[in-house]
């Protein structure tokens, strides 16, 4: 197995990469609370945010395209960023082209378990990203399959909170001149909306852990047993890895891009741990992660190496001048270690 842990400052100037609800015609960017200490007291700030939701919904459109370059098989819905993971006995349906098991009101538990073999079995054979991103089969027996990767909210680091502001921003569809604007139908010529846009250096967090990929996590008896060939598993491994790089380095984070691509994305700093275990970064909310990791490192280490980039001081195993190199090195780290 390998663990690869994620932790980064990015630049995103004038972005309104998660909008959450429309008033009127006033769309508003998505916002947190967050509570830092000031000295002796506690402060709250209301901040622009992107959501996990958002961060892993990109990184599952990547992981179809990759996994279907290794020939992977990827459903009709996921293959399209439509995430419905087989949630219901029509999609399992049509995902895995058999019909669902059926349990009666007094089913014993041996049929109970042969079940739900047969729905996390079928599932995962039949869409690698339901098996890498999990899925949760709603019906009668339900059936949960955690992902195997991990992310969160993105939010401003420490440093900016206080500098942080949400402004709205004017703009306007404009038809006056056109046959499209009948004065007698009530009809505007001219709309006026506002949408939220913000600026920041937002923290990041992404960890993806290898190990149950391709395997049964449901069943604890079977737990960890494969459920497909050697081979698939590593191929859908690596394509897992050869996804994350592409949402590295290119992060198409968020919605609006067409319209409101943001005026700068670009990595302030960015670490990655590619280790044998389980080993995360430490949060890059604060600005001495890196050297929080490199202490944790010397007191916790699975043949784990941190590639890194920087403005400033480096303090990972291995440096590199831009973030680039250091996403493309530990990828290659990680892809040599999959067994």
């Amino acid at each position: 197995m390998v663990y690869v842990s994620v932790r980064g400052r990015i630049w995103l100037q004038a972005e309104a990469a998660n909008m959450v609800e429309s008033v009127g015609n006033y769309v508003k960017h998505r916002r947190v609370p967050v509570v830092i200490r000031d000295g002796g007291k506690y402060v709250t700030f209301f901040v622009p945010s992107i959501s996990g939701e958002s961060v892993a919904h990109t990184y599952q459109t990547l992981l179809a395209e990759e996994l279907k370059k290794q020939q992977v098989k990827v459903c009709s819905y996921c293959e399209k960023g439509i995430f419905l993971k087989s949630t219901r006995g029509d999609l399992y349906k049509e995902v895995t082209k058999s019909e669902p098991p059926r349990l009666g009101e007094k089913a014993k538990a041996a049929e109970l378990m042969a079940a739900v073999d047969a729905i996390e079995s079928n599932i995962v054979k039949s869409c690698g990203v339901e098996d890498v991103g999990g899925f949760l089969y709603a019906e009668n027996p339900n059936v949960k399959r955690t992902s195997n990767f991990l992310t969160g909210y993105m939010v401003p680091v420490k440093e900016v909170l206080s500098a942080v502001s949400i402004e709205p921003q004017l703009h306007s569809r404009y038809a006056l001149g056109t046959k499209f604007v009948a004065p007698e139908e009530g009809a505007a010529g001219q709309m006026i909306y506002y949408v939220e846009v913000s600026s920041a250096v937002f923290s990041f967090a992404f960890d993806l852990d290898t190990k149950y990929i391709g395997k049964y996590t449901f069943h604890i008896e079977k737990y960890g047993t494969p459920i497909i060939s050697q081979d698939e598993i590593t191929r859908r491994a690596g394509a897992s890895l050869d996804a994350l790089g592409r949402l590295l380095i290119e992060f198409p984070v968020g919605a609006k891009r067409t319209r409101f691509n943001p005026a700068d994305v670009r990595w302030e700093s960015i670490a990655i741990a590619v280790s044998n275990d389980a080993w995360t970064m430490p949060s890059s909310f604060v600005k001495d992660y890196s050297e929080r990791a490199a202490a944790k490192k010397g007191k916790v280490n699975y043949n784990t190496v941190i590639h890194a980039y920087t403005e400033e001081g480096c303090h990972a195993d291995r440096c590199y001048g831009t973030p680039e190199e250091a996403i493309i090195n530990s990828i290659i780290d990680a892809k040599g270690r999959i067994k």
